[in-house]
């Protein structure tokens, strides 16, 4: 089964962390959760309808394309 690009993500931070540090990982946890902030705050009025199961869902879908720039960005680091 095909894993999410959120589970993507967090893999390859953790390999990150190991292969980084900490410190470097942290920097691009933060950047995540500001383009979260920025996700949610420019999407609101679109998903505020939803009930909150399905707002997670669309979230997610909204989050896509910032995991997999920040995949790419930690890959290009040098992770195997």
């Amino acid at each position: 089964m095909e894993s999410s690009t959120r589970e993507r993500y967090l893999r390859t931070l953790m390999r990150y962390q190991e292969q980084h540090g900490r410190e470097k990982a942290s920097a691009i946890q933060e950047r995540f959760w500001k383009d979260r902030e920025r996700v949610v705050s420019e999407s609101a009025e679109e998903i505020d309808w939803f009930p909150s199961w399905k707002k997670n869902q669309v979230l997610e879908s909204l989050l896509e394309k910032t995991y997999r720039d920040l995949i790419r960005e930690m890959e290009l680091e040098g992770l195997p």
